[in-house]
């Protein structure tokens, strides 16, 4: 069929029209349908169609629709024995692809009327190479021109292929046009989505392992001195450079604390850097230890430490005291503590309970203990087995063992509590809430009477009223 071209036998053309859902036929037991693997052929003519379309721009839907036409599916004796899917003649000019020409009887239509001839057809190694020759003999003439205005439009593509004359049976364009939509053939010429570039990993954040690594010390230092946890943690980002200056490497110092001024004993030497005398330090241990000893022995810095359970009031408080002579100080420090979450690690306890002491609080202190495994009784009395236990649960968590039950301590004693729940950690919530008159369970069991009263003392304290006895609760309840 096409130009020059071979006419199907009609057994085959008839297979290919039923295929395309355009006539019904019957046809001789050898050349049935069901001989025919329909989406095996389509699946290695769209595969052979690949090199044609990129090499010479035809659409691989029109070269995959005309090779079922013209070849019968692949079953013609032309395209089995010599892998000629298009009946393309040999000529006067020689196809770098084919590999010989072979003399068969073929018919076409002449002036409407089908005629009987002996042609010279080309010979082929493979499907891919008639393929390619087929959109070379496309590509190369010029009279074809037309059609490769139309790269993405297979329909338009094929008609004007035809009008210029590639086939002479008048019906060739829509019998082409009709296998495309039959077999859905469109959507090998779908442009494929270029793939994504993809992302260029994030750069790890060094404040990352910087806030791990003073986060404990932090704790250690509210506890000591209660200076917010998230104050102290932002205050060594911000200053430190995320640990990068020049100052941090060569002292250890986190905060830019200069020589003179609080003496204290975590600062043992100082050292010139860039004309400026900082303290240095042997561990960032000490730098955090000496920030807190400043801020809590240092009068100017009162006003400060009474807003200590506001990190941000405390910032505020702590430009006024002329820490930092930057007016934008406050407000970029209170960033941090913002994006890093930084205030998770302050300590809602500011209680500390110590050997001798009595009541409600060493009583929820060893049920606590006990929760925790410690080996002490609940008898409301702070003795030498209530320190020993607390030394131990200290070592276990490698807090400061000293024996006091200290804010760093009770914040990790202190469990998640809820309704429902029983055993030590009630009667410990239990302790605390009757030392304030509020009802609750009896048996160590966190009911109804008890949610009550966890409600009304959230709400007296104005936290979120869940019922729930959290760190802040706990906080509370001990004297945060």
């Amino acid at each position: 069929m096409t130009h020059p071209s071979v006419r199907l036998r009609a057994a085959f053309l008839a297979i290919a029209l039923t295929g395309a859902g355009l006539v019904t036929a019957t046809v001789g037991a050898e050349d049935s349908e069901a001989a025919v693997d329909y989406q095996a052929y389509i699946a290695r003519a769209a595969e052979a169609a690949k090199a044609s379309k990129k090499k010479y721009g035809v659409p691989r839907a029109v070269t995959i629709a005309q090779s079922m036409l013209e070849s019968g599916w692949g079953l013609s004796g032309l395209s089995t024995k010599y892998k000629n899917y298009f009946g393309i003649k040999c000529g006067a000019a020689v196809s770098p692809y084919q590999k010989g020409c072979v003399a068969l009887e073929s018919y076409e239509y002449v002036k409407g009327k089908k005629k009987k001839y002996v042609s010279r057809f080309r010979v082929y190694s493979s499907m891919e190479k008639s393929f390619l020759d087929h959109g070379r003999l496309l590509n190369y003439a010029d009279r074809y021109n037309p059609a490769f205005k139309y790269p993405n439009d297979p329909d338009k593509f094929i008609r004007a292929v035809h009008k210029a004359g590639y086939a002479t049976d008048p019906n060739y364009s829509t019998l082409v046009i009709g296998l495309m939509k039959r077999w859905n053939l469109y959507r090998f010429d779908v442009p494929s989505k270029p793939k994504p570039k993809p992302k260029p990993k994030p750069k790890p954040d060094p404040n990352k392992g910087l806030i791990s690594a003073l986060a404990p010390l932090a704790q250690r230092n509210q506890a000591a001195t209660r200076v917010p946890a998230s104050v102290t943690i932002a205050q060594a980002l911000y200053h430190s450079n995320s640990g990068k200056s020049a100052v941090t490497k060569k002292t250890k110092n986190y905060f830019g604390l200069r020589c003179g001024g609080i003496k204290t004993k975590a600062s043992a030497t100082c050292t010139k850097v860039g004309g400026t005398t900082y303290r240095r330090y042997k561990s960032m241990s000490a730098s955090v230890a000496d920030q807190g000893a400043v801020l809590s022995s240092g009068a100017r810095y009162r006003a400060a430490m009474k807003a200590h359970r506001n990190p941000k009031e405390f910032l505020k408080a702590l430009v006024k005291a002329g820490w930092s002579t930057s007016k934008s100080y406050a407000s970029k420090v209170s960033t941090l503590i913002t994006r890093y979450g930084l205030t998770k690690y302050d300590l809602h306890i500011s209680h500390t309970l110590k050997q001798g002491g009595r009541g409600a609080r060493v009583t929820a202190l060893q049920n606590l203990l006990l929760k925790s495994g410690g080996m002490v009784k609940a008898t409301g009395y702070y003795g030498t087995d209530t320190v020993a236990a607390v030394k131990a649960y200290q070592k276990k968590r490698k807090l400061p063992v000293t024996g006091k039950a200290d804010p760093l301590t009770l914040t990790r004693l202190t469990p998640d509590v809820r309704k429902g729940a029983k055993g030590t950690q009630v009667n410990a919530l239990h302790a605390l809430l009757k030392s304030r008159k509020y009802p609750v369970d009896g048996g160590g069991t966190f009911g109804s009477k008890t949610l009550k009263a966890v409600k009304e003392l959230q709400k007296k304290t104005k936290l979120p009223q869940t019922g729930i006895v959290s760190v802040r609760t706990w906080g509370v309840l001990f004297g945060g």
